[in-house]
């Protein structure tokens, strides 16, 4: 894992900050960035979520830092409710947005 100890350093983070987010020994961590180990793909996968890089980068197979998109997973009610504002006229839609806010403020 070349570039997770750049991408710790750009960020000042240390390693005791990534074994926390992927529920590992700082040993561990300290393996990777030494090349004696290397993490799980779901660590893999974790670890570029985190700094907003795709794994290639973060495997240093690409040069270009190549920032991803993550799409945020909805719950069965948040895409109910996309869909059925999505279904209403311009007027509802604005009428909702009216009352959602009276609710949250």
């Amino acid at each position: 894992m070349i570039r997770i100890k750049e991408l710790r350093a750009e960020r000042g983070l240390y390693q005791k900050d990534i074994a926390s987010l992927v529920n590992k020994t700082i040993a561990c961590v300290s393996d990777w960035e030494k090349g004696n180990t290397e993490p799980s793909i779901a660590e893999i996968i974790k670890i570029a979520d985190y700094f907003n890089v795709s794994a290639d980068y973060l495997l240093g197979r690409e040069n270009e830092v190549g920032f991803v998109e993550v799409t945020p997973t909805l719950t069965p009610d948040q895409q109910e409710l996309i869909d059925l504002y999505n279904k209403m006229s311009y007027r509802d839609k604005n009428q909702l947005l009216g009352f959602a806010k009276g609710l949250v403020y």
